[in-house]
């Protein structure tokens, strides 16, 4: 499973990673997330994609 961080879809990421995810910040004006990996947490930004794994594990693609 997997989504795109559009800076405007909060809910949807939240709903696949869970708690694992801290809330949007805003930064030079656009929205970064932190995300919990499992190997500590990373920054997503607008056009990262979250992919969680069939293990549960979460991992992003960067746009970058």
């Amino acid at each position: 499973m997997k989504v795109q961080y559009t800076g405007t879809n909060y809910d949807e990421v939240k709903r696949l990673c869970g708690d694992k995810l801290l809330a949007p910040y805003f930064c030079m004006g656009f929205s970064m997330l932190s995300l919990d990996t499992g190997e500590g947490f990373e920054s997503v930004y607008e056009g990262d994609v979250i992919v969680r794994e069939d293990d549960g594990t979460l991992r992003i693609i960067s746009h970058r």
